[in-house]
This record gives structure tokens, sequence and C-alpha cells, in this order.
């Protein structure tokens, strides 16, 4: 069983190392940023929306795990 990509989204907005890559100070504004970068108003939304679930992979989920192998955590 895989991980819904909003609880994927919701670890990852806990993460240092990923609201580094956002450019945000804190949790709340991670959860803002991947809202608007996915066009949504809730996370949750991301688990229905074929469009949203697109932008996710496209502009986070592949940026970030880019970013991870070029940055990785010591």
């Amino acid at each position: 069983m895989s991980i819904r990509l909003s609880a994927w989204l919701a670890l990852r907005c806990r993460e240092p190392q990923f609201r580094r890559w956002l450019r945000v100070p804190d949790e709340a504004t991670a959860v803002t940023a991947v809202r608007a970068i996915c066009e949504v108003k809730s996370r949750s939304e991301i688990d229905r929306d074929p469009a949203a679930q697109r932008r996710f992979h496209e502009y986070i989920r592949r940026p970030y795990s880019q970013y991870c192998q070029q940055h990785p955590l010591n």
C-alpha cells in the first residue's frame, strides 16, 4: 500500500530540508506554498484531483527528489 499524497506532503512540510527547498521559514508557510503550487484549498484535495496530482508530481515531488539527490543529508 502506498502513502497518500496528502500524507506525504504533511510529513514533508514538517521537515527542515523540505522547507529549505521551498525557501519558507516554517511548517505553516510550507503548507500554504504547497496548496498554492497544487492549486488546492487543502492538501487532501490532491488525493482526489488528477490535475492537482499532476502539478504535485511536476512541481513538487520530482524536483524535490532531484534536490535530495544533489543535497543528501549527512
